[in-house]
């Protein structure tokens, strides 16, 4: 096995280097440098003689009254600086959450609107005013690298589901309206019916999981024109608020608007129920020793369970 350890000395002092090199940058001189590392000015003058070395460029011209960067120096710069500012911001962002707990989930619309908000007051009194939740609603999953989420609940299939990823509601799909549509335009004999009804659609964005109508009927085996065009939302808040006023029929996702199905204010049209191989998945980094997430994962899945 090839030994690393030298490797790591060597990125450790390019880091430590670099560092001093922004700083003595940003103060113009060595002094004020050595004043912000703790260091002697000596130890600062050495540290940039021994990267320029190692680059093989001078970085800074030495002035009476301090120092200049060099056009290399400047280039060097532009590339250094920003990436401090960023390592500085993630060390800062994880101190702080150390200090305050600060758990973010990330989840599509219907979740957050349907399941998690409901419960909220309930999460918040078991577990304590203690961790700080933030609710990051996004019609599509983030991806692993551009959102910083500890916990992420989407649509997805069951497989392959990560290591400790729980299926929180599998996905179970029934035509619901309100009451005032259907006695408006009559009852449905049965799914293939629905056809020609006003339906209400949720965009489905490409990289999305979730039912369909047109996949809706193809399970059912139902094939045939449609005879009126969809309305359409991008936001399936937006689609139960208008089969609520009596638009059209929508998919109801069984587990999220249940609610509304008993108190009934939306109403089941047909017997039929559609069922996939995917769900609403929950997922974080298990490798984490921050016990708010944790605390809220577990939180999360024992009050979905029964939910299937």
């Amino acid at each position: 096995m090839r030994d690393l350890s030298g490797i790591n000395r060597k990125l450790s002092y390019n880091l430590v280097a670099l560092h001093t090199f922004d700083l003595v940058a940003r103060h113009g001189n060595f002094t004020g440098a050595a004043e912000a590392l703790g260091l002697t000015q000596s130890a600062v003058s050495q540290k940039i003689k021994g990267l320029e070395t190692e680059l093989g460029v001078a970085l800074f011209r030495r002035e009476h009254r301090g120092v200049s960067l060099t056009n290399e120096g400047a280039r060097l710069l532009n590339v250094v600086r920003p990436a401090m500012a960023q390592m500085g911001n993630s060390v800062a962002s994880l101190l702080e959450r150390k200090s305050r707990p600060k758990v973010r989930i990330s989840s599509d619309f219907a979740f957050a609107s349907f399941w998690l908000l409901p419960r909220l007051s309930h999460l918040r009194a078991e577990l304590g005013d203690e961790i700080e939740l933030q609710i990051l609603a996004s019609q599509v999953p983030p991806d692993d690298s551009s959102e910083d989420c500890d916990i992420k609940i989407h649509v997805g299939p069951k497989s392959p589901m990560g290591d400790g990823d729980v299926m929180l509601l599998q996905e179970r799909v029934a035509a619901v309206c309100s009451p005032s549509y259907l006695a408006a335009h009559g009852k449905v004999a049965g799914s293939a019916d629905l056809l020609d009804c006003q339906l209400l659609s949720l965009s489905k964005p490409a990289s999305a999981e979730w039912q369909t109508w047109q996949g809706w009927f193809d399970s059912l085996g139902i094939a045939g024109e449609r005879s009126r065009n969809y309305i359409s939302f991008n936001n399936y808040d937006m689609v139960v608020q208008s089969a609520l006023s009596g638009d059209g029929i929508a998919l109801g996702w069984l587990g999220l608007i249940d609610n509304l199905l008993q108190d009934g204010r939306l109403v089941q049209v047909t017997e039929d129920i559609v069922t996939s191989n995917a769900g609403y998945v929950m997922s974080r980094d298990h490798s984490s020793r921050l016990r708010g997430p944790s605390l809220v994962f577990d939180w999360i899945a024992e009050h979905s369970a029964g939910l299937h």
